[in-house]
């Protein structure tokens, strides 16, 4: 279970990426522009769904998960085991 959310250097939050087989199997060799809504809460779909620590820190941004959370498609599992750290770290955002 994630404690916090981690914080991507602009750069890497907003790159182009292809995502690693065991991530991607299904579309092997597809890049994906972060800086599009619409990918990027792709990525971090597989991200949460099949990837491990190591991989949220590579591909995910607390502040971009954040703001896609209610439009992510993720098993109840996964929403449960990330939904007490994303709202905690929404109800920071608004408070500072």
């Amino acid at each position: 279970m994630p404690t916090r959310l981690p914080r991507l250097p602009l750069e890497q939050a907003v790159a182009t990426v292809e995502l690693p087989l065991h991530l991607n199997w299904s579309d092997r060799g597809r890049r994906y522009d972060l800086r599009n809504r619409r990918q990027r809460a792709r990525v971090y779909e597989l991200v949460l769904r099949e990837g491990g620590p190591d991989d949220v820190l590579a591909y995910v941004d607390g502040a971009l998960l954040v703001d896609l959370w209610d439009e992510l498609v993720l098993s109840a599992t996964v929403r449960q085991a990330w939904e007490s750290v994303v709202t905690r770290h929404g109800a920071e955002q608004v408070a500072s």
